[in-house]
């Protein structure tokens, strides 16, 4: 589709109302929203050091996956002093698995911070909350509204979408203006009465990850349907548009796993690039134009926008010689740090290691 300056003209991102949709608008999602939700653990607090976890975890990454991690972090790190406290390893062991581990030490830097800097009270205004390591707009608004029911925003990738179909906003919605105005519409929706910011905020969040989905959106289950201009001109899959598309790299690698009795190879920590943090299993890269090496298993991973093809050779045969490894005790390897292929691998294999 056309994004010229023609195209513009009849898209109404930049001359939008300063008015809500509806003045009933806040009370209908925070009604349907008491009807529809899903029982989420995060949702039985309004502590905002649990909203907080619980919308850093949910960044990247499924509501279906976060919930076990969730609880299993909070078991452990209940409070801020707790977490504070926590050394690193100890943090990104409770997060294997969930990636994108920059999270996971700002959690650990945050708490940190928000002991020494605010004498170990979460902080309650979008200014202070702002400073706190890894929270943004999004998250800033987010805790605020759920956890002390202040007027303030939330805009994700969620809510960039169903307000784009709301509207009808056929400019791409990562140029600088139409973001900005998006915000805008956002913080107009805001509900004025306090006693439903909480449940209006967590409904559009609903919305967008349960009714307004990217792919097959349910308008008929939809609380605002009448008010959406992309459904009134079946447009909905048409928006949100993107001026840029990421291209994702395919890339493959070659894992060795070795054993000597019940002992297995593994590099030393940081020997990966893109996992600084953890250890490896040896792993060599495959540039595109080499063969298939012989493999017994073959798995996926992603990283960012580079997509991972790797193939697991399990054999008695020699280490290339540029490996400098640790022989290391199958079930000592439990107790260290690997990324979430590793995990997989070493899962699978097990049976034939010990």
């Amino acid at each position: 589709m056309s994004t010229s300056s023609s195209s513009a003209k009849k898209s109404p991102d930049l001359a939008l109302s300063k008015r809500p949709l509806s003045k009933d608008f806040a009370q209908r999602i925070a009604a349907w929203f008491k009807l529809a939700a899903r029982d989420l653990p995060w949702r039985e607090t309004s502590d905002p050091y649990r909203i907080w976890i619980s919308e850093v975890m949910l960044q990247q990454t499924t509501v279906a996956t976060v919930i076990d991690y969730y609880q299993r972090f909070i078991s452990q790190f209940p409070t801020l002093e707790s977490l504070a406290a926590a050394t690193e390893d100890e943090v990104l062991k409770l997060w294997q698995g969930l990636g994108y581990y920059r999270r996971a030490k700002n959690l650990r830097f945050g708490a940190q911070m928000i002991m020494s800097e605010f004498g170990g009270k979460f902080p309650h205004t979008r200014e202070e909350i702002l400073k706190v390591p890894g929270i943004g707009a999004y998250s800033a608004g987010s805790i605020l509204s759920i956890a002390h029911q202040m007027p303030e925003a939330a805009l994700d990738g969620n809510l960039i979408r169903v307000y784009s179909r709301l509207y009808g906003i056929r400019e791409p919605v990562d140029r600088g203006p139409v973001l900005k105005r998006l915000w805008e519409i956002a913080r107009i929706h805001v509900p004025s009465e306090r006693a439903i910011i909480r449940e209006f905020t967590e409904g559009m969040m609903e919305l967008g990850a349960m009714v307004c989905t990217p792919a097959n959106p349910r308008c008929g289950h939809c609380p605002v349907q009448n008010l959406c201009v992309a459904y009134k001109k079946g447009i909905q899959l048409e928006i949100p548009l993107k001026e840029k598309r990421m291209k994702r790299k395919k890339l493959r690698e070659i894992v060795f796993l070795r054993n000597r009795g019940n002992k297995i190879a593994i590099l030393k920590r940081g020997s990966d690039k893109k996992f600084l943090d953890f250890h490896r299993l040896p792993f060599m890269s495959l540039d595109s134009e080499s063969g298939i090496p012989a493999y017994d298993l073959k798995y996926k991973y992603a990283v960012t926008d580079r997509d991972f093809e790797v193939f697991v050779s399990r054999s008695s045969d020699k280490l290339p010689g540029q490996f400098k490894v640790r022989w290391v005790g199958i079930k000592d390897c439990e107790e260290l740090l690997f990324p979430t292929i590793d995990r997989r691998i070493l899962a699978d294999f097990g049976a034939f290691l010990r």
